[in-house]
C-alpha cells in the first residue's frame, strides 16, 4: 500500500512539473502575437489547473507518507511553508492568466498581466525546486 501511495505522490509531483517551465514559457509570450499568444495562455491556464490538482494529490498522499515515518521539526516546517507558497503562487497565476486571455479577446494591453505572470511563475518555480530539494535530501534537515 505504501508503494502505491508513493507512486501517487510522485504522480502528483509530475503533474506539478509545469511550474518548472512556467517562467520560460512566460518569457516567450512577449515575442508572440494574437492567436499564438492566446493559445499559449490558454494552455498555461489548463496546465496551472492540473498542477493545482497535483498539489491536492501531494497534500493527501504526503500526509499519509508523513505519518509512516519520523521527520524533524525543521523538515516539517520547511515542507509546510514551501507547500503553502506553491499553492499561493500557483493560485495567484490564475487571475492574470484569465485577465490576459480576456484582454487579448478585447484587444487590450496585457503587459501588466504578463509582468505578474513573470513574477508568480518565477516564484512558484523557485518554491517547487526548493520543495523537491527538501524532499530528496530530507536527511539534511534531520
Amino acid at each position: 500500500m505504501e508503494r502505491f501511495i508513493l507512486f501517487l505522490h510522485v504522480l502528483g509531483a509530475v503533474a506539478m512539473g509545469f511550474y518548472l517551465l512556467a517562467p520560460l514559457i512566460v518569457a516567450k509570450l512577449g515575442k508572440m502575437e494574437g492567436e499564438a499568444k492566446q493559445g499559449v495562455l490558454s494552455i498555461m491556464r489548463s496546465l496551472n489547473t492540473y498542477a493545482q490538482y497535483g498539489l491536492v494529490l501531494e497534500l493527501l498522499t504526503g500526509l499519509y507518507l508523513f505519518l509512516q515515518d519520523d521527520y524533524s521539526v525543521l523538515w516539517i516546517a520547511l515542507t509546510f511553508v514551501l507547500f503553502v507558497l506553491i499553492g499561493a503562487f500557483g493560485g495567484m497565476m490564475g487571475g492574470p492568466l484569465r485577465r490576459a486571455l480576456d484582454g487579448i479577446r478585447e484587444r487590450r494591453d496585457i503587459s501588466a498581466e504578463l509582468r505578474k505572470l513573470q513574477v508568480f511563475g518565477l516564484m512558484v518555480c523557485v518554491s517547487f525546486v526548493a520543495i523537491l530539494f527538501v524532499m530528496m535530501f530530507h536527511r539534511l534537515f534531520a
